[in-house]
Parts: structure tokens; C-alpha cells; sequence
């Protein structure tokens, strides 16, 4: 088992992750904006992480915030509306105009994303 995880954990059929328990706000609020626009809710579902990482799921950074998916992976934070919010930079690359920019992954509405952003969005936590 990858360090920082847990044996089990939720998933719900919609989400692009899983989480350590129904409590996360994440889950939560990716089940109030689902109703929100709609969407159907999915009831979460308690697997094994093996089977939720061969669905092709994420790990929760609200619930899992020690994992790192690789050894080169950092907490961050990042720019997102002018507001800083914590984050976990896996990648920095250097553009043509020698500039570097960084992937990272945050939440924000509820919703984990993965986007690369500007060096001048980014800064240690």
C-alpha cells in the first residue's frame, strides 16, 4: 500500500477521487454541487484502494494531505481567483520563453484539479 493511504476508502461513481471517510468536505461538497447542477448523486461506496486506483481514481488532498504520488511531489500553494489555496505541486517545467510553470493539484467549489500554472501562481507552503 502506498505510504500516507488507507486499505479502504470511499469512492462515489461521479468522482474523480477517493476519500478516507463519507465526512470530507470534499465529498460533501461534490455531492451539493452535483444536486446543485442536476447531476445524479452517487451513495459513496467503501473499496478497497487497490480496486479504487485501478478505476483510475485520485487520492482526496482534503483527506489524504501526507500522500505524495511521487518523491518529488510538494505542498504548495496557489493563486486560484486571488486567493491562495493549499496545494501539491508534482511538476515543474521550463517553457520556450525560459519561464517555469508548475502542475499542481488543489481543491476549489468542491472539485480536485489538476492544471498546470505560471511560477508567479505558485509559492512553498
Amino acid at each position: 500500500m502506498p505510504r500516507g493511504l488507507s486499505a479502504r476508502v470511499f469512492i462515489t461513481r461521479g468522482g474523480s477521487v477517493f476519500h478516507r471517510s463519507t465526512a470530507c468536505d470534499g465529498l460533501r461538497d461534490g455531492q451539493r454541487k452535483a444536486r446543485r447542477f442536476g447531476k445524479e448523486n452517487h451513495t459513496p461506496e467503501n473499496i478497497a484502494l487497490s480496486v479504487a486506483m485501478a478505476k483510475g481514481k485520485g487520492a482526496c488532498i482534503l483527506c489524504f494531505p501526507d500522500f505524495r504520488p511521487s518523491p518529488e511531489a510538494k505542498r504548495c500553494q496557489v493563486l486560484v481567483d486571488g486567493v491562495w489555496v493549499p496545494g501539491l505541486l508534482t511538476q515543474w517545467r521550463q517553457g520556450a520563453d525560459r519561464r517555469w510553470s508548475g502542475v499542481v493539484t488543489y481543491v476549489v467549489g468542491g472539485d480536485q484539479v489538476t492544471i498546470t500554472k505560471d511560477q508567479s501562481e505558485l509559492r512553498p507552503a
